[in-house]
């Protein structure tokens, strides 16, 4: 790769992003395409000017002026046929303020402010995951078509039908903050969409990878401009970046060298991320001096994952705490699957038949009635209760009732690795 391509790679990681968010901000949600284009435009110039010319001393101050000038042309040129943004479109529709208007959208103190406005609008899309994530990518986080396809191991084809899908969504969208009364719930959905495409990464959909850390990195640039800015910031903001930072430190350690899974009870903590788990804690106790403003789930998710993350062995981890948390996360939620997580807490902190009977309680929950996870954390409570029959009498049924063979295989492992540290424990 040349000089040149390996700069306005760069650019483009670094600049596409805010520039996009100025250009639609400009035309309008309902134009994000013809936005794309705009911007595409502009490193096409640039591309062949500096192949040319060489590259300038300020590569992103090229480009921008360039996507500038192209967004001047573009709204002269389709002012009659297209409709741009509402509240810009007097400013738009006079030469006398059209250059102007551009340039002061395009202010550097403007350009978050629009990035943050694109959040919002993404997270107000009602799309399927697969389809949102493309979207969250290609417009929170500047990301080209090729790099999507490569993020996601999908075609071409695939990845431009899933993004024509979530544009035609956008036609409807607002381009600006919601009301101060709207904002907790507003906040919700944020936080949700960006844990999404968290997930997206740590636990990875492609069959052939088990995680992708550029798609974790990117949840957590756009949590953090979420936490820089004042006037959205919550609780819950600050939980959900700690809680990816916790998550993140842990990479390392989570997968076996045949890219399984590896329980926490496993891992190698010398291969923990300090700096990240200092980070997330950190961001827990600025947390807990901040309005709550939202639901707090990933709050309370980020203190549970801070009890593992700061335990220097799985045996000495805080599970009284950790039930603490889960009994905060299910009051939030009501979560059947928080309920599972907090009975297995429960059976740790050495309250084994007040676990069991809970299990039993959420067992009757629609979403439970015939999965395999109730009988499964019931193995796990008799292995640890040190009845090796009834643990793997309820390991049998949860595998007669699903699971993939390798979640049947570590629970297995996991009954005699708990029976074995109990039998050299007497």
């Amino acid at each position: 790769m040349s000089d040149c391509q390996t700069t306005i790679e760069q650019v483009y990681k670094e600049h596409a992003a805010g520039i996009l968010a100025t250009l639609v901000r400009l035309f309008g949600p309902r134009n994000l395409e013809l936005a794309e284009d705009v911007l595409q435009e502009a490193f096409r110039k640039a591309l062949i000017h500096w192949q040319d010319q060489g590259i300038p001393e300020n590569p992103a101050g090229w480009i921008t002026t360039a996507a500038k000038r192209q967004a001047i042309d573009t709204v002269r040129a389709q002012r009659t046929q297209r409709k741009f943004s509402d509240d810009l479109a007097q400013q738009l529709g006079s030469d006398w303020t059209l250059s102007h208007t551009v340039e002061q959208e395009f202010d550097e103190t403007k350009i978050v402010d629009h990035q943050l406005r694109m959040i919002f609008m993404c997270a107000n899309v009602e799309a399927a995951p697969e389809n949102r994530i493309p979207l969250m990518l290609r417009a929170l986080c500047g990301f080209s078509i090729p790099a999507i396809c490569r993020a996601l191991l999908l075609p071409e084809a695939t990845v431009k039908k899933r993004l024509v899908r979530t544009r035609e969504k956008l036609r409807g969208q607002v381009f600006e903050f919601p009301r101060t009364d709207a904002l907790p719930g507003v906040m919700d959905s944020v936080h949700t969409v960006i844990y999404l495409l968290f997930n997206e990464g740590f636990h990875c959909s492609d069959a052939s990878r088990a995680m992708n850390l550029e798609l974790c990195r990117e949840a957590i640039h756009l949590a953090t401009l979420l936490v820089a800015e004042p006037r959205v910031v919550n609780r819950d903001t600050l939980g959900l970046l700690a809680l990816m930072h916790f998550h993140l430190a842990r990479a390392a350690s989570r997968l076996d060298a045949e890219g399984f899974n590896v329980p926490i009870d496993r891992q190698d903590r010398t291969l923990w991320d300090r700096q990240g788990i200092t980070s997330g804690r950190q961001l827990v106790r600025v947390a807990r001096a901040v309005v709550p403003g939202a639901s707090n789930r990933f709050f309370i998710e980020a203190t549970i994952a801070e009890q593992h993350c700061v335990a220097a062995r799985f045996e000495v981890t805080d599970w009284l705490e950790i039930v603490r948390g889960y009994d905060d996360l299910v009051a939030v939620t009501n979560s059947p699957v928080a309920v599972l997580n907090r009975a297995v807490a429960l059976g740790y902190a050495g309250r084994i038949d007040e676990a069991v009977e809970e299990v039993g309680r959420v067992a009757q929950h629609p979403a439970l009635r015939d999965s395999h996870l109730p009988p499964a954390v019931l193995a796990h409570l008799a292995a640890l209760g040190g009845d090796p029959v009834e643990a793997r009498l309820q390991a049998d049924r949860a595998n007669r009732l699903g699971g993939t063979l390798y979640e049947q295989r570590a629970l297995g492992e996991q009954i005699d690795r708990i029976l074995a540290r109990l039998s050299n424990a007497v």
